[in-house]
């Protein structure tokens, strides 16, 4: 029983697990400092030492006013639309831009069920709507699609019941769309998070302490810096709306106990594995250098205290039944260890609270 309920999981969990983030595949070239304890997010610094650690964010309260919400679409208006019209926002990346695991999918290209899993109830969902939108409301193009890596933006990418052409580039899709702000959430695909988190539930050894896997996973970071910046520099080219670059958001919560298949070691070795890809991340935009890229340094701890091992989680548990119950459907399996409905409506509190203090 034990050995069946662990093939289960594997099913579960590879290639699929991060929703829509694929394997990485097998190198030699990949985690993070070796094996020194999973540092707080105030002492990660992924890939150079030398570079300046993030510092620490203090944790908001995870909760929605739905007074605010409903004047979401009012406030983006405000903030980077015009008086007279709709502000325009574009979606674009993966599956943490497209709603993952908030469901609600629209057609895409035609497919009813596309595993692209572009949400209705998506990042901004409060604030904008699906065009055509009433007058006076802001209008959300949401371009981005489960799995997708930087090479997503420029080329075509292969998803499931698309055909062989698969779905166009975002930036073609964006062509036609003149955008009052851009939102891109990319990379995480490209370090292969899906596969870092299979070999933490389906190993017996804890992941976090395997050498290896850290200095692999540290070798990738440092491997993404640079096309992280091309892939910047050629999206801010390309439209000279604001370009707001989203950090991932940290699923559990600092110094959680075992949950499920992880154990506590493990979930703090996923948030370091999150805090350097966001220090990446971070780095990549600064390295651009274009006035119309920035990073939102305000998202990565929007679910504090409400992770996905928590009582009341705003992302997708991470619990041995939902796993069990999403290795029979693939579409059910991209949306473990994603945010919920609620919680994309955090989120989306947490950007306007952004924009506020950051204008463009």
């Amino acid at each position: 029983m034990r050995r069946l309920a662990a093939g289960v999981l594997s099913l579960a969990v590879a290639g699929i697990l991060l929703a829509g983030c694929s394997p990485a595949p097998a190198s030699d070239d990949s985690p993070l400092s070796a094996a020194s304890p999973a540092p707080s997010r105030s002492t990660v610094s992924a890939g150079d030492p030398d570079l300046p650690a993030m510092p620490p964010t203090p944790a908001p309260s995870a909760v929605v006013d739905d007074a605010a919400a409903d004047d979401a679409g009012e406030r983006l208006r405000a903030l980077v639309g015009d008086a007279g019209r709709p502000a325009e926002v574009a979606l674009l990346g993966d599956s943490f831009a497209a709603g993952e695991g908030a469901g609600s999918y629209q057609p895409v290209r035609g497919v009813a069920d596309s595993l692209c899993h572009r949400s209705a109830d998506a990042l901004l969902a409060d604030a904008a709507g699906t065009p055509p939108s009433p007058p006076g409301t802001a209008i959300l193009h949401n371009l981005a699609c489960s799995r997708a890596r930087m090479s997503s933006v420029t080329a075509a990418q292969a998803v499931e019941g698309h055909g062989p052409e698969g779905v166009p580039a975002q930036l073609e899709q964006l062509a036609g769309i003149r955008p009052d702000l851009v939102l891109l959430s990319i990379g995480g695909n490209d370090l292969g998070f899906a596969g870092l988190l299979q070999a933490c539930v389906v190993d017996t050894e804890p992941c976090g302490q395997d050498p290896a896997l850290r200095e692999t996973t540290r070798q990738q970071l440092l491997q993404l810096q640079a096309p992280l910046t091309d892939v910047y520099r050629t999206l801010g080219a390309a439209t000279p709306a604001p370009v707001l670059v989203l950090p991932y958001p940290r699923l559990f919560d600092a110094g959680a106990e075992d949950c499920g298949r992880l154990s506590s070691t493990e979930l703090a070795f996923g948030l370091e594995i999150t805090d350097a890809l966001n220090s990446t991340i971070e780095r990549s935009v600064q390295a651009a250098n274009l006035p119309n890229v920035r990073y939102v340094n305000a998202l990565e701890d929007s679910f504090a205290g409400r992770g996905a091992c928590s009582p009341d989680p705003l992302v997708n548990t991470a619990r041995f039944g939902p796993l069990l119950n999403a290795a029979t459907s693939v579409p059910a399996s991209q949306e473990v260890l994603h945010p919920t409905q609620e919680g994309y409506r955090v989120l989306t509190r947490d950007l306007l609270r952004w924009l506020e203090e950051n204008p463009m």
